[in-house]
């Protein structure tokens, strides 16, 4: 067996897994929002297409941007309420955010 074949066969035996951990942190994710931002991101998934930390980071860039002109997302610690934002000019600044609300918070 050549190595991509190896390597086809182990992202598919792999995929269920992550899939099934994306389901989970997104769960955990939306569990932590306040019920009114919990009560949007889930209005915005009804839509369709959309995963909950998908909605949260569109949700943050769109309040990020109106602070900041940022270009976009690069990373985003949910967690730790931070995201790191792409300037318009290309350098990276880290956000932070309340992890209920989405909030930003000063500094």
């Amino acid at each position: 067996m050549r190595i991509t074949q190896v390597a086809l066969a182990l992202t598919l035996l792999a995929g269920p897994a992550l899939a099934q951990a994306s389901d989970a942190a997104d769960r955990a994710l939306l569990a932590a929002l306040s019920p009114q931002m919990r009560a949007e991101v889930e209005s915005r998934m009804r839509g369709g297409g959309q995963r909950v930390h998908e909605i949260a980071d569109t949700i943050l860039l769109n309040k990020i941007s109106l602070a900041f002109a940022t270009r976009r997302i690069v990373a985003t610690d949910y967690a730790k309420g931070v995201a790191v934002v792409e300037a318009a000019d290309g350098s990276l600044r880290a956000v932070r955010f309340d992890v209920l609300t989405l909030e930003l918070r000063p500094g």
